[in-house]
């Protein structure tokens, strides 16, 4: 039985695709570098954790890159934001069901703070790991465990929900010896290209009905 989801937020539970891709392209433009797609931008921001993508991306040009990116995400983060299609449908059925929710992420504590009172999901949550708390981020396991007090429980009761590799190797974090967490990809598009998780997803009403069944 899950009792215990462990959620990512951006693309997952928040729908900010619109403003880190106008974010990335603002800092690619002012910076005179031919852009990327936003579709490899987040191949790459979902395989390295959060202090690291701004080097795979911007290389050399990091640092001016990040003062680019952050104050496009400071003006137009909130303005633009939206939860995804039944994130509170979702969040309410865990909150009747005694599921614990969780958030690990790797934005950082500031933006993600701001975004989820916005969406009034944060007394939705047990505890959040958000990028920067920690030396090390998402997926590595001072970041995931750490979302647990370090206690983790039973593998078998715990779900991640996200929709990148990232998320993937955040779930095989919880595993202990033949014991494994579950993990769902949200993935409406398609694009998903990491290890196959237990299920794929087009829309988060559909994990309603899995946990049922679990």
């Amino acid at each position: 039985m899950i009792k215990h989801i462990v959620f990512d937020w951006d693309g997952t539970l928040a729908d900010t695709y619109s403003v880190l891709s106008a974010a990335y392209t603002h800092a690619f433009v002012n910076l005179g570098i031919e852009p990327i797609s936003y579709d490899e931008v987040k191949r790459i921001t979902s395989t390295v954790q959060n202090k690291d993508s701004l080097q795979c991306i911007f290389g050399d040009r990091k640092n001016d890159a990040r003062k680019l990116f952050y104050d496009y995400i400071e003006k137009h983060h909130i303005t633009n934001l939206k939860a995804m299609q039944n994130a509170k449908k979702l969040l309410e059925f865990c909150k009747d069901n005694n599921i614990k929710c969780y958030i690990v992420t790797n934005k950082t504590r500031k933006y993600f703070v701001e975004e989820c009172d916005k969406l009034g999901f944060s007394k939705y949550f047990a505890n959040i790991v958000a990028a920067g708390d920690f030396s090390e981020d998402k997926p590595h396991p001072l970041a995931t465990k750490a979302v647990f007090g370090y206690n983790v429980p039973d593998p078998e009761s715990i779900l991640m929900i996200g929709d990148g590799i990232a998320d993937y190797k955040t779930a095989r974090t919880y595993d202990e010896e033949n014991k494994k967490a579950r993990c769902i990809i949200l993935d409406p598009q398609n694009k998903y290209s990491g290890d196959e998780p237990d299920y794929k997803i087009n829309n988060l009403i559909e994990i309603i009905d899995i946990l049922k069944e679990m």
